[in-house]
């Protein structure tokens, strides 16, 4: 019998058991649109921080007093001179480092901010206005200028500060009541939106003042950060490197047990593929399941229909047809079960993946390569379903079966 032959035989006999059919192929579609949804969504969000990630700078280094990679905490270590903690003599160390373009220290701490009669509490950071803003090279200013050399008691806040913050929007000129001190509002920066950048709702002011803000925060010459950038022709790698290297000997710590991270765009990049791998192994071994339980359902239908079709397997053999062909046949009618769900499953997903990227903004990535794969793995589970249905009907004895 032709491979042509058995596809329209096998469509014959799905058409005679339509309802049945429908509702094994509805498992398969179940299935389907699970894993190509699930997996579209992760490389959609992979794909967005990606774009994101853009903003924080390919040849941006920060340094920061808490090992990422471990979750350790630094409150733990708060007590040690060094562990846990930059100084300043970290950053005059680091400085001297060949590679590196602009570098600043920053104070990073929480404070009490006053507008009018609304009270908030936020983060506020301390920069050197000369260094700081070239180092950030995703910032703009909106409305105003940024901090000078010369500034006092002036402040630049992030878009979102200005407009959303508090009740009442914040202008330019304005005044802030920052842990007691008044500033003026000298700058409004552009909004980012970006996932990677704090601009948005930065509060601003010189170093030397936020050093005296915080005098009774921090340990004497202590700071919160160190951001750099690397010059054009080097290599970030390399600089990140020789940073951490004098970081190690400095601190008097090991790769195991170090107090700081040295963050830079590879960093992060290998941070969210580990977590969004993990997200995406977790997500397909769910929807995985209920592609299981729609292969099992195959095999039941399969079962079923080798049961009901002894007398018609007996004809045919009796006919001539031989047990490789018998075998062929329900291995035909299998995998187009298999084959019609991750079909029907696919646009399903499209879909879906419209109405998740229309309602919730999360762009759903559905690749060529997992179309590929999804319509091949649809089709491989309706042969493996199918594969003892078809070997019993093969092996069916013909004067039994039409003795049935």
């Amino acid at each position: 019998m032709k491979l042509e032959d058995m596809f329209f035989y096998s469509l014959n006999a799905l058409r005679q058991r339509s309802i049945r059919s429908w509702l094994t192929i509805l498992g398969i579609v179940v299935g389907i649109t699970a894993i190509v949804v699930l997996i579209g969504l992760v490389q959609g969000l992979r794909n967005y921080f990606t774009d994101q990630l853009s903003t924080f700078g390919s040849n941006t280094i920060i340094i920061l007093p808490i090992n990422l990679e471990s979750g350790a905490n630094p409150s733990a270590s708060s007590y040690l001179p060094s562990n846990g903690k930059l100084f300043m003599k970290d950053y005059d160390r680091i400085k001297g480092i060949p590679g590196i373009d602009t570098i600043t220290p920053i104070i990073n701490e929480r404070a009490t901010i006053q507008y009018k009669s609304q009270s908030i509490t936020s983060s506020v950071l301390g920069v050197d206005p000369a260094a700081y803003q070239s180092t950030v090279g995703s910032m703009r200013i909106n409305k105003g200028r940024f901090l000078e050399p010369s500034d006092k008691n002036s402040v630049v806040i992030g878009f979102t500060v200005s407009n959303d913050t508090f009740k009442e929007e914040v202008p330019l000129s304005a005044n802030l009541n920052i842990s007691g001190d008044t500033y003026r509002v000298v700058g409004i920066l552009n909004k980012s939106g970006s996932s990677f950048s704090t601009s948005d709702s930065a509060i601003i002011i010189p170093f030397d003042q936020a050093k005296n803000l915080f005098k009774d925060l921090l340990a004497e010459r202590e700071i919160s950060m160190i951001r750099l950038t690397v010059k054009d022709g080097a290599d970030v790698k390399d600089v990140a490197t020789r940073i951490e290297d004098t970081m190690l000997a400095a601190h008097r710590v090991t790769e195991q047990n170090k107090d700081f991270s040295v963050v830079t765009a590879d960093f992060i990049n290998k941070q969210l593929d580990s977590v969004l791998g993990i997200l995406g192994l977790f997500l397909g071994g769910v929807a995985g399941i209920s592609l299981v339980v729609g292969g099992i359902g195959i095999a039941n239908t399969m079962f079923m229909s080798v049961t009901e079709r002894r007398r018609e397997i007996g004809i045919l053999k009796s006919l001539g047809a031989r047990e490789i062909e018998i075998e062929r046949l329900f291995l035909v009618e299998s995998s187009m079960i298999g084959m019609a769900g991750g079909l029907l499953g696919l646009l399903l997903a499209y879909g879906l993946g419209f109405l998740i990227t229309l309602i919730a903004g999360v762009d759903v990535a559905i690749s060529p390569l997992v179309v590929l794969g999804a319509i091949s793995f649809s089709a491989v589970v309706g042969i493996i379903s199918g594969f003892f249905p078809a070997r019993q009907a093969a092996r069916l004895d013909p004067v039994e079966a039409l003795t049935v």
